[in-house]
């Protein structure tokens, strides 16, 4: 799965995934001194109101935002964190995470991602080198003398994993574009304070639509998992009212 951008990104170039502004490839001669640390805090995160999701996060994403799926050639499955483009309500003032809330794994990659190296046909595990996080005094090795560390084994394992949870996360919306589940919706919401906030340029699945598939599609459906999808995107229509209580202002 192509790296895609939800609605309304931050990012300044759009041939870019969000968040990232200086990805490289990892080496070992530039980089084997190099250590990194982890984000401490996820400003990086903090410009955008929509996340990247693939379908084994709905489930558990489903309990803190409500699952969209931006608008585009192939619809993009995306967690709402935010009721304004650039504002992501689940980051506070000291730029940390809300405790308890999901972190959907878009954001745990960071500042590793997977690229395409279409000259030798593989992909190349590679760092934002912008990310500030890379200090040869830092926590985690790169390498470990002539072959990458643990860390970074691990770092390539999550995100060659995230890759393949891609490529069923596009057979999943490729399924719900065939059978035209998808619809238009606009998102008008109200803050205590009677300040309206209007969200567009999103799909959700239509429940009327879904309901009335063929016996022998929801049996298919159902074998490869993706009945539970369709519930938990359902579900997660009522979390639009965590993203109300987070915008109320703080007394």
């Amino acid at each position: 799965m192509t790296d895609q951008t939800p609605p309304r990104p931050a990012s300044a170039q759009p041939s870019l995934p969000m968040f990232y502004s200086s990805p490289r490839p990892l080496d070992r001669v530039r980089d084997g001194k190099m250590k990194l640390n982890r984000p401490t805090n996820f400003a990086f995160a903090s410009k955008t109101n929509a996340i990247p999701l693939l379908v084994n996060e709905f489930p558990t994403a489903a309990a803190f935002y409500p699952i969209v799926f931006a608008d585009g050639p192939l619809p993009v499955p995306a967690a709402v964190v935010g009721l304004k483009n650039d504002s992501n309500l689940f980051i506070g003032e000291d730029d940390a995470w809300i405790p308890g809330a999901y972190l959907p794994a878009y954001v745990r990659r960071y500042p590793f991602i997977l690229m395409d190296d279409p000259e030798n046909k593989q992909f190349v595990l590679c760092i934002d080198e912008k990310s500030g996080l890379l200090k040869e005094d830092g926590e985690f090795a790169l390498f470990d003398g002539e072959q990458p560390s643990e860390f970074t084994k691990s770092a390539m394992e999550f995100c060659a994993a995230l890759r393949q949870q891609g490529d069923q996360t596009d057979e999943f919306v490729k399924a719900l574009k065939e059978h035209e589940l998808l619809v238009p919706n606009n998102a008008e919401i109200t803050a205590p304070n009677g300040t309206k906030f209007m969200l567009s340029g999103f799909l959700i699945i239509d429940p009327k639509k879904f309901d009335a598939l063929p016996d022998s599609v929801i049996l298919q459906w159902r074998k490869k998992g993706w009945l539970g999808l369709v519930y938990a995107q359902l579900l997660s229509s009522y979390r639009w009212q965590n993203l109300v209580e987070l915008a109320a202002p703080k007394k």
